[in-house]
């Protein structure tokens, strides 16, 4: 990707409620544990994923989206069982990124002269991945919901 671009990506993460099973009920619930409204609230907080205590992977505490919906399917989960599932397809400023195609657990921010770390395929990453550790560099645009 070149510098300033901006690019969509799809994001998956947990669901408590079900919103969006019911076409006419689209409104975001406010429990506490609903990741996905609360993106939908309040938007994307690195605060969040950075308290949650979650083991992070590949590219440490950051908000991760990619190009391929099939790896945020995999992210994509229900607490609650329900026959479809959602997730986000987000406009994500990408800036300057850092490319990796090996895991750094370590970072809690790209590196200094970068904006995102871009997760490439190769070596550990079967899928893309970007990466951001900036609230203002990620907002969810559409809600999907899929069976």
């Amino acid at each position: 990707m070149s510098p300033g671009n901006e690019r969509r990506r799809w994001h998956g993460t947990k669901r408590f409620c079900k919103i969006g099973d019911d076409p006419d009920d689209a409104s975001p619930c406010d429990h506490p544990n609903c990741a996905l409204c609360s993106i939908l609230s309040s938007s994307f907080q690195v605060g969040k994923v950075k308290s949650s205590g979650r083991k992070f992977s590949r590219f440490g505490a950051g908000i991760y989206a990619s190009s391929v919906s099939s790896k945020a399917d995999d992210y994509s989960t229900n607490v609650r069982q329900s026959s479809y599932k959602a997730m986000l397809l987000t406009t994500v400023v990408v800036g300057r990124g850092y490319k990796l195609t090996r895991d750094k657990k370590s970072l809690t921010c790209p590196p200094e002269g970068y904006h995102s770390v871009l997760g490439e395929v190769g070596d550990t990453l079967n899928y893309d991945e970007v990466v951001v550790y900036d609230d203002d560099a990620i907002r969810p645009s559409w809600l999907v919901v899929y069976q």
